[in-house]
């Protein structure tokens, strides 16, 4: 297996953006990095080689990292660490690392699409601060000497927010401003799952309500076309009608209907922003038949029209096949359970 030595990361004319393209001998692909003022980098790895691989880099200063893996398959292993670790799409990760460490990564010849969120342990420090409690499971990690990891998956909301980074329609001042939020957005997510706030609820859910909560989100966006109803849905997980409800308000922030709504609109708006489906099509693939009120909804919730958005959406560029392919797969949700 050739070992390939990570490129470096060469400034682009966009300002706080960094870039290394594979070499076209290894296959197609490039990383991506984007620095913001609050000191968040998001980075995005898109690549797909000839054959198989084993990448060598080195992470030069200490940090927290946030990964997400959205399509593809690879083994991951710094030198801190006693084994490899597969990682395949669907997952999400937490890692710090305390110093500068080698890593190796061993990646099969296909497609692979990957975002991280990194910051300086301090920093996260500071954005957790007057919560410190609840986040203590993750901030004691950085006071350790040696490295951390958990591994999750990513969760539906997460899902639909990396999406929106590899789908985002501005360029410019507006492209980093939108990055940036979506960025925290994204690390709320995953924060929230590390440390769910359930010490803030009015009582502490079982475990087992917080899986079939889950298990429900997953049963109402696996076919948006056709979701089950509300007592279909609540023979299927287990829960009646209200405590479904006061369940999925506590884990998602919507009831049922407003959660099916609300990524039925999203999913609308990626596949309109891809560009191969008209404003009609978009709208009956999500289960709107009434194109107006599908048109009045999502006004309301984006501030454009579904026809304007898709004349101002570009109609091609490279992640767009596998995002599309993965929502007419039915994957825009992860089967598994948190």
């Amino acid at each position: 297996m050739q070992t390939i030595q990570i490129g470096t990361l060469t400034l682009t004319a966009t300002p706080n953006q960094f870039k290394t393209d594979l070499p076209p001998s290894i296959g197609q692909g490039k990383t991506d990095i984007l620095t913001f003022n609050s000191g968040l980098q998001l980075m995005t790895i898109h690549r797909h080689p000839k054959h198989p691989v084993l990448f060598q880099g080195f992470l030069k200063e200490p940090f927290v990292g946030f990964g997400f893996c959205l399509d593809g398959r690879f083994d991951y292993r710094p030198v801190c660490f006693d084994h490899p670790i597969t990682i395949s799409a669907g997952q999400s990760g937490f890692f710090s690392f305390p110093k500068s460490v080698e890593v190796f990564e061993k990646a099969d010849d296909q497609r692979m699409l990957r975002i991280y969120l990194m910051l300086n342990g301090d920093r996260l420090f500071k954005l957790a601060q007057g919560d410190e409690d609840r986040f203590y499971p993750v901030l004691k990690s950085l006071d350790a000497k040696s490295h951390s990891r958990f591994l999750n998956i990513i969760t539906p909301v997460m899902k639909v927010v990396l999406y929106q980074i590899i789908h985002c329609p501005y360029i410019g001042m507006t492209r980093q401003i939108f990055l940036e939020g979506k960025a925290m957005e994204l690390l709320a997510h995953k924060m929230e799952q590390l440390c769910p706030g359930s010490g803030r609820q009015d009582y502490a859910m079982k475990p087992s309500d917080v899986e079939r909560v889950h298990h429900a989100a997953h049963l109402l966006v696996r076919d948006l076309n056709n979701p089950p109803d509300i007592m279909t849905l609540t023979n299927l997980v287990g829960l009646n009608r209200d405590k479904l409800h006061q369940c999925f308000r506590k884990v998602f922030g919507f009831s049922p209907f407003e959660f099916l709504r609300d990524q039925r609109l999203k999913t609308a708006m990626l596949l309109l922003q891809d560009g191969e489906l008209n404003v009609t099509q978009a709208a009956l693939m999500v289960g709107y038949s009434n194109i107006s009120h599908f048109a009045k909804a999502f006004k309301s919730k984006f501030g454009i029209t579904p026809g304007q958005l898709r004349k101002a959406s570009p109609s091609s560029f490279s992640d767009r096949k596998i995002i599309y392919d993965n929502i007419k797969s039915n994957s825009a949700i992860s089967p598994k359970i948190l």
